[in-house]
């Protein structure tokens, strides 16, 4: 029985490789490849700004991606956190960046803990929102640490 829990674990590695070796390394300056255009949203009656993605963008919405930066705990207790090309003092929440330099994390481990500017790079699918305005443009599904 050993034996197997021995093996299981090591195909699970194995498997986390894999994704890391076939996601993409993309730049902070590639996830720049966006406007912002004012719009407005009827449901909730509230001017914002949706994102147009550029065609060099649009060609990574689905795809295995990695990217590294800093990470900004938004809920510990819920597991929420986002990725920012800048640490904490000048993200996009503070003010000093635009929204193309946050990237929403879906983690796939609900058990990782980071601590504020904790610097790591992470592999995950890469999906573009243009449609729910209370979420950020870019948000990485699936999302593991990467070696």
């Amino acid at each position: 029985m050993k034996k197997l829990h021995l093996i299981f674990f090591f195909a699970m590695l194995s498997g986390l490789d894999l994704i890391a070796q076939n996601a993409m390394p993309i730049t902070w300056d590639q996830l720049g490849d966006v406007r912002f255009e004012e719009s407005y949203d009827e449901g909730a009656g509230a001017f914002y700004d949706k994102p147009i993605f550029g065609p060099m963008i649009q060609s990574l919405d689905g795809r295995e991606v990695k990217i590294t930066g800093y990470v900004i705990p938004m809920d510990v207790a819920l597991n929420v956190y986002v990725v920012s090309r800048f640490p904490f003092s000048s993200c996009f929440f503070c003010g000093n960046a635009g929204a193309e330099t946050v990237v929403d994390l879906r983690l796939t481990d609900k058990a990782l803990i980071f601590k504020n500017d904790d610097r790591r790079t992470f592999c995950g699918r890469l999906k573009l929102n243009s449609s729910r305005f209370s979420d950020l443009p870019y948000i990485l599904e699936a999302v593991e640490l990467c070696p």
